[in-house]
């Protein structure tokens, strides 16, 4: 019998993969665990590259690190990602098996440690807030009646 056990754990294998402590999790974080994130982005911020400055002070911080990347993003939207990563001489790695998400609200990239660091927040736009953009108020920004009459002279 231990044989057929041995035999049938190996055709498992070999059909299915090797089995993953916590899958679900390693599939939200590229492979890795949430106790050695430092950085999360979605695909949305990836592709908007808003978070660039971000994403360059975290590698700044942690040079140490290394970011993993979700190829499904697109070469395009990876561009300016990778070549931070590069300038800063931070390792990374571009997975895109079927097994990591493609929505929107999937990880994007990760910037990762070899160890558990057990940083709080992760995510991209609690970590590094933006700053709020001095907005006008409506009151200084001439409307359409204030526009006519200008043009009209009245």
């Amino acid at each position: 019998m231990p044989d057929k056990d041995q035999l049938s754990s190996h055709l498992d294998n070999a059909m299915y993969g090797p089995q993953l402590l916590h899958p679900d999790e390693q599939r939200h974080y590229l492979g890795t665990f949430r106790e050695r994130v430092s950085l999360l982005m979605t695909f949305e911020q990836v592709a908007a590259q808003e978070y660039l400055t971000a994403f360059q002070r975290e590698l700044a911080a942690n040079p140490t690190y290394q970011v993993i990347f979700n190829g499904h993003v697109g070469q395009g939207n990876l561009r300016a990602y990778i070549r931070l990563a590069a300038q800063s001489n931070t390792a990374f790695t571009i997975v895109q098996d079927d097994f990591y998400g493609n929505q929107p609200a999937d990880s994007g990239l990760v910037v990762v440690a070899k160890t558990a660091i057990n940083v709080y927040p992760i995510a991209v736009a609690e970590k590094y807030p933006a700053t709020a953009e001095p907005t006008t108020s409506t009151a200084d920004k001439p409307n359409w009646r204030t526009k006519f009459k200008q043009f009209f002279g009245q």
